[in-house]
């Protein structure tokens, strides 16, 4: 079940305070000199670093920041089932938190096929008149 999921069963739950306690939902996550907190969506709401995490390439400090949003996110939406315990179907599947199922076999390295860069008559106009 997704965030919006869960956010639409409460405000269409018996009781009013659902919203406004899925409303109120933050979960935090620091590791490496940088601390991270979001709501049920998974949303920023504050970023702080230690100094000497600005010390870290950008590659790397944006990395640990997806790593840990991606984590205070997973706890934010535990938050939000549990909230929504007594109002989900009996037998609901809950979200799954973990790796993302892959149809790629092990040890292969997936992602978009790198296009050669167009040569400039490429860009020229077609006609296609007969």
């Amino acid at each position: 079940m997704k965030a919006s999921e869960l956010a639409d069963a409460a405000f269409e739950a018996p009781e009013p305070a659902y919203g406004t306690r899925l409303a109120a939902i933050r979960a935090s996550a620091e590791a490496d000199g940088v601390s991270v907190l979001v709501d049920l969506h998974g949303a920023l709401v504050d970023l702080r670093f230690d100094r000497w995490a600005l010390n870290r390439s950008p590659g790397e400090l944006a990395g640990v920041i997806r790593r840990l949003a991606s984590e205070a996110g997973a706890d934010a939406l535990r938050q939000g089932r549990e909230v929504l315990g007594d109002v989900l179907p009996d037998g609901a599947e809950g979200p799954r938190f973990g790796p993302r199922p892959s149809s790629e076999p092990p040890g292969e390295v997936g992602g978009p096929a790198i296009r050669p860069r167009p040569a400039p008559d490429e860009f020229l106009p077609t006609t296609w008149a007969t």
